[in-house]
Formats: structure tokens, sequence, C-alpha cells
């Protein structure tokens, strides 16, 4: 058993201010629709719509044969038909205690529950699929009262080196593993004969980050991403949605806000120049740091040949290390000491230096430290 070295620090609010109004977004701002439909120029178009050389991509991401991208069906079971019978719910505590140990023995790593602000769903659907189905542009209605947040973590192995198809294979398999998580919680509490939808990759009506904040999953990072106690930023998201009686956890203080304002390891290692370095500034009434992700789309899609997407700020940041109880103990002590988060930058720079990128095989691929030099082999001898 791995110890915890005390519980994390549950405040509150969470870390990152609002501080202002927060304008619902469409979807159809998205980088990902953005780049999709010719947003981001014609190049970013016809690379990023384009098919890919990495067969595990292509059983991940639908791109010219969907039917070879098995969940991409669960679409069609996200929501559904809800139980006429339904379980009375007495004790909201005891059922949150249900559902979140239900969603566990589904395979999340890290489960929350919080109120469902309107301000993280989306006004219009703008995924590219919807285009692809006629429903863009379309009004997003979602009126459920509470979110389920799951965690996914993804292969710390896989993620050491990035960009590359091998960290490509983690997050795709991820993405799979939240998406089937969230649509059989969905269809659990269907049963229980309450209202419930998943929101997964493919098919979301929310923003899943700062709901996971809200349900006290971790922190938002200077990279943009959550990071979290156990798994550093090493995680997918999904979410569920629903009126079924829960009690909302309080967000948690990691002293990620602290720590990311004296690290910029992230932007330095970022091959886009898209996150950015110093301190916060004010963006849509929410105080955080504003990643370019017009600048990191846009990378993501330069070389086709050796990369799809890149998770490198994931791969380079500090706390992207394996589960374990010494770098639970490493991390239980972040949010406590100014010297203790000093000695965790430094002991980081000296375990896997300033600009991490170590060679890489697995599989057929091989990766050397400098990611040149290599690409999917076309004949298997």
């Amino acid at each position: 058993m791995i110890p915890r070295f005390g519980r994390d620090r549950r405040v509150g609010a969470p870390t990152t201010r609002v501080v202002g109004p927060i304008r619902r977004r469409d979807q159809r701002e998205e980088h990902h629709t953005k780049a999709a439909t010719g947003g981001l120029g014609p190049v970013v178009q016809e690379r990023w719509t384009s098919e890919s050389v990495d067969p595990l991509r292509r059983i991940f991401f639908p791109e010219t044969r969907p039917q070879n991208v098995p969940h991409r069906s669960w679409r069609n079971v996200a929501d559904g038909p809800v139980n006429p019978e339904r379980v009375e719910v007495r004790n909201a505590a005891r059922m949150t205690e249900i559902v979140k140990g239900v969603a566990t023995w589904l395979g999340a790593n890290l489960v929350g529950v919080c109120a469902l602000d309107q301000a993280f769903v989306f006004t219009h659907h703008g995924l590219r699929i919807d285009f692809h189905k006629g429903r863009a542009g379309q009004p997003v209605d979602l009126p459920h009262r509470y979110a389920i947040s799951m965690a996914i973590e993804m292969e710390p192995e896989n993620l050491r080196n990035s960009p590359s198809f091998v960290d490509g294979a983690a997050v795709g398999k991820a993405y799979m593993e939240s998406s089937k998580l969230a649509v059989h919680l969905a269809a659990y509490i269907r049963e229980l004969g309450w209202p419930a939808k998943a929101h997964a990759f493919i098919n979301e009506d929310v923003l899943h980050v700062p709901i996971a904040v809200t349900a006290g999953l971790g922190e938002l990072a200077r990279n943009g991403s959550l990071i979290t106690r156990r798994y550093g930023p090493r995680v997918r998201l999904s979410t569920v949605t629903t009126d079924l009686p829960l009690v909302p956890d309080r967000p948690v203080d990691l002293g990620v806000q602290a720590l990311c304002s004296m690290c910029d390891k992230c932007a330095a290692n970022c091959p886009a120049q898209a996150i950015p370095f110093g301190p916060k500034t004010v963006s849509n009434g929410i105080e955080r740091w504003q990643v370019d992700n017009d600048k990191c789309m846009t990378y993501w899609v330069a070389n086709r040949a050796r990369f799809n997407d890149c998770a490198r700020c994931i791969a380079t940041c500090p706390w992207n290390v394996p589960d374990s109880g010494w770098n639970r103990l490493l991390t239980w002590g972040i949010p406590r000491s100014r010297w203790w988060r000093r000695a965790f930058l430094w002991l980081d720079d000296r375990r896997r230096g300033r600009k991490p990128n170590p060679p890489q095989e697995w599989l057929y691929y091989k990766i050397p430290g400098d990611r040149t030099n290599w690409t999917i082999p076309r004949v298997i001898d």
C-alpha cells in the first residue's frame, strides 16, 4: 500500500481566481474545430484532416475510416432512456459514495463531484463530427444539476518523450478508456432512474478541466492542463452530468499555483512557444496563464510523418513522475513550503535534466533523444 503522507488540502474555492464575468464558449471556436474547418488556414486544415501514417492513431481518432474507431460508436449511447422505476435517494452522501465506487470499479483513477456551472457548458455544438452530422451550430441544452469528473492516468513510460507517435498512442488509449468509463457510468445512473449524460472525446458539451478543478481533482497549471496530486498532468478527463442527488466535493490546494509561479519548464520546452513565461493575466474573467492554442494546434500538424500532436508540456512537467510513495512525499510538501518547492524543482532538474528527452523504444517505434531520423516502418521483418 502506498502511504498518503497526509490528505490533500481542501479549500472553499478553486485556486484559479475568477475576477470577472465568464463568457460561455461556442464549441465552433475551439482550436480542434478551427483546425478542421479552416479557421487556422488551409495548410493546417489539409494536414489536420489528412490520414495519419500511424495505424494506432487511426484506431483512436476518426479520419478516413471511422468504422475502424470503435469508441466513436459510443456517441450513440452517451445519453439514453431513463428507467421509469426510480431509486429514491434519501442520503445524498451515501449515493455519492456509491457512484464514486462504481466509477472507480469501472476504471477511474480519480473521481470528484461538483455542481454544474453553466459557464462550463458550451453554447453551441461544434465538434468536427458535428459538422459531418449536420448539427454544428445547434444550441447546447444541458440543464443537469451536478457533474461527476473522472480522470484516467496515461502511461508514464510512453509519455516520457514527446512529440512522437508513442506519446500519441498513450493519449489515444486514455481517450478510449475515459469514453468507455463515462458512457457506462451514465448508463448506470439512468438505470437508477435518474437522467445522466456522458461527455468524453468526440462527444462533449462541457469543459472538462474547470469542472475537474471545481470537483477537487487538481488545479489548473501554467500549461493549461489539470495537475493532480498522484499523476501530475498525466491524465485524460471525462464527465458525466446528472440530476442524481449528490454531495459536491471541495476544490484542492496542492500548491500548483505557487509551484507554477516558480517553474517555467513547460514554457521553456514548448516547441511552439505557446505557453507563456512570467505571471498570470486575466482572460475571460479568469486569472491564469493563457496558452496560445492556435500556436499549439499549428505545431501539432507541423510534421505528420513523425507526430500527430504534442504533449511536450506534460512530458517535461516536474510533476510528471510515476505514482509512488516517494513522489507522494515530495508532492505533499509543495503547498507547505517555498523551500520545499525549490528543492522539488532542483531535484527534477538533477534527475531528468532541464530539457528531458530520453531515447525511447516501444513496439516497432524507435525514437532517439533528439527526435530526428525516425518514422513508421513500412516493412516488418
